[in-house]
C-alpha cells in the first residue's frame, strides 16, 4: 500500500494537533494467490481518526509522521498490533508495514526484534513490508534487521518496487521473499512496469500486483510474471473480524524464496 504526500517541510499541517498515534485503528486486506485463490496474508493498514472521530487521510498523516519522527512509534505500535492479532488468530498470516526511517533506527529495530523473539510461534506467519516513501539512510541496520527476521522465519516484502526510494538496492540488501508492484486500474501496464516485474523475479522473489480493481486489470498484466494479486476486486480493507467470518481455506505459507510459482 503506497503512502504518498506532497508534504516536504516541517510546518505543522492543520490536522497535526488532533491526530495522534493513539487514534490509529487497523484494517486488513488480503493478498490472493493467482493459481489457487488462497490467501497468502492480510496486509495490516492504518486508519486514523481525529478527536471528533472523523477519518483523516492516511497517506498525508503517514508522510507527516515520517517528517516528525513519529513514524517510529507508529511502526512499533503496528508490530504490537500484528503480534497480538497473530497470537489470537492462529489461521491468519499478517503483513505489517515498516518505514525506511524505522529501518534506519537501530534502537527501533532492536525493539521490534525483541518483541518477535518473545513470540517465536507467530514469526512464520508474519510478513514485513518495507514502504517506499522514506529512504533507508543506514543500509547496515536494515541488512542486520532483515537477517535477524529471516533467522526467525519472518518474510520480508518490498512494497511498491520501483517507486519512491524502493530500488534494486532494496532487493539486494533486504533479500525479500515477496515484491509488490502497483498497477493503475484500467490502464494497460507499460514497458517500464513490465521491466520492474522481470527485475523483481530475477531476484527470486514472488510478485504481487497491487491495485487490482476489476477482472480486466487481471487480464491486463502478463500472468506469467504474477504470483499474487491485491486490490478491491478481491476485498476492501476491513477489520480482522470481517475476514474471520469469511468461509475460506487455510492460508498459504510462503516458506522459501526458492518456491516456484507458475
Amino acid at each position: 500500500m503506497s503512502y504518498y504526500s506532497g508534504i516536504t517541510g516541517r510546518k505543522s499541517p492543520s490536522f497535526a494537533s488532533d491526530v495522534k498515534n493513539e487514534n490509529v485503528d487497523f484494517v486488513y486486506q488480503p493478498v490472493i494467490c493467482k493459481r489457487t485463490k488462497e490467501i497468502l496474508y492480510h496486509e495490516q493498514l492504518s486508519r486514523f481518526r481525529n478527536t471528533m472521530g472523523r477519518l483523516r487521510s492516511t497517506q498525508t498523516i503517514i508522510a507527516w509522521f515520517e517528517v516528525t519522527g513519529e513514524i517510529l512509534d507508529l511502526d512499533i505500535r503496528s508490530f504490537e498490533a500484528a503480534i497480538s492479532a497473530l497470537s489470537e488468530h492462529e489461521n491468519f498470516n499478517i503483513g505489517v508495514n515498516i518505514s525506511g526511517a524505522t529501518l534506519s533506527n537501530k534502537a527501533a529495530c532492536d525493539k521490534i526484534v525483541q518483541y518477535l523473539m518473545a513470540a517465536p510461534d507467530i514469526c512464520p506467519r508474519l510478513y514485513v513490508e518495507v514502504t517506499e516513501t522514506h529512504s533507508i539512510s543506514n543500509m547496515l541496520f536494515a541488512a542486520e534487521f532483515a537477517a535477524a527476521l529471516d533467522g526467525m522465519g519472518v518474510q520480508m516484502v518490498v512494497d511498491d518496487f520501483g517507486e519512491g526510494n524502493s530500488t534494486a538496492l532494496y532487493l539486494s540488501v533486504l533479500i525479500p521473499a515477496v515484491v509488490k508492484l502497483r498497477m493503475i486500474s484500467g490502464k494497460i501496464p507499460d514497458a517500464e512496469l513490465i521491466e520492474k516485474a522481470v527485475l523483481a523475479r530475477t531476484y527470486g522473489a514472488a510478485l504481487v500486483v497491487e491495485g487490482v480493481e476489476t477482472a480486466e486489470d487481471i487480464l491486463a498484466f502478463p500472468k506469467a510474471l504474477v504470483d499474487f494479486y491485491q486490490g478491491y476486486f478481491y476485498g476492501e480493507p476491513a477489520p480482522l473480524e470481517h475476514w474471520q467470518k469469511q468461509a475460506r481455506r487455510p492460508e498459504l505459507r510462503l516458506v522459501s524464496t526458492e518456491i516456484g510459482f507458475k
